[in-house]
């Protein structure tokens, strides 16, 4: 064999050597590429995740503890029946228990569209809160008790929330008392979501003893509650009061 046949045959060997090597670190850096992007775009969704959290916890934190707190005055105080006394203290009574209704429904809405519920990962604490909103969902929904009265069925639930969601660029908060009561005197069809609530309102204010449907809503309020509170940063235990459970 010639000299300059064997160079030829080596400089082939070579080159083929050169390309499979080639093709194998690209292959390899391609992977690697595909690894560092599925990371950094996990990371994003745990960012936002968290940012979005972050953002709305406080907002439900408070309209949860709004909400848990009219039923507790409603189911272990008397509220209704000493506000249905006289005209203007039972309008005050049925239009601010609706609100405060309503917007624990619209912060929980606006976190359902900043977070899909679907790609939380797998950490505890997503699930726990996907159960703790899902549980409160249940028991409005819920046709087990006596009665239909504050019976919400869940697309209720979700419409009511949309509805007391501000638009624009406030589309991430929800409209105050004022408006709400405004818009329940002049909008008929924003009216009409609230006519079997306020009549179930009406209904609950001469109900001898406290309703079970409001003793496992304010429960499960108050588990919420706990769980986007720990520490008792926003609301100390002297302020952390739970129902009883009838026997």
């Amino acid at each position: 064999m010639n000299t300059e046949l064997v160079v030829a045959s080596l400089s082939g060997a070579v080159a083929l050597v050169s390309v499979a090597y080639s093709s194998r670190a690209n292959r390899r850096n391609s992977f690697l590429k595909e690894d560092l992007d599925r990371q950094a775009a996990e990371r994003d969704r745990m960012l936002e995740r968290q940012d979005t959290m972050s953002r709305f916890r406080d907002p439900l934190l408070w309209a949860a503890f709004d909400f848990q707190s009219r039923l507790y005055s409603i189911a272990g105080q008397g509220f209704l029946r000493v506000y249905f006394v006289h005209p203007e203290d039972r309008l005050y009574a049925v239009r601010s228990t609706l609100h405060v209704l309503a917007e624990y429904l619209g912060w929980v809405e606006i976190l359902r569209r900043r977070i899909n519920f679907l790609d939380l990962g797998n950490k505890e604490s997503n699930r726990r809160i996907v159960a703790l909103l899902s549980r409160i969902s249940t028991v409005l929904n819920d046709d087990a008790y006596p009665d239909r009265n504050f019976r919400l069925f869940r697309s209720d639930q979700r419409a009511i929330g949309e509805l007391v969601i501000k638009e624009g660029k406030d589309a991430d908060s929800c409209i105050g008392y004022a408006e709400f009561c405004a818009r329940l005197e002049s909008d008929p069809g924003f009216a009409a979501w609230f006519t079997r609530l306020s009549d179930s309102i009406a209904a609950l204010a001469s109900l001898e003893g406290r309703h079970p449907r409001l003793v496992e809503l304010q429960v499960a309020l108050m588990d919420l509650i706990d769980f986007l509170d720990p520490e008792q940063e926003r609301f100390p235990q002297k302020h952390r009061f739970r129902l009883n459970r009838p026997r």
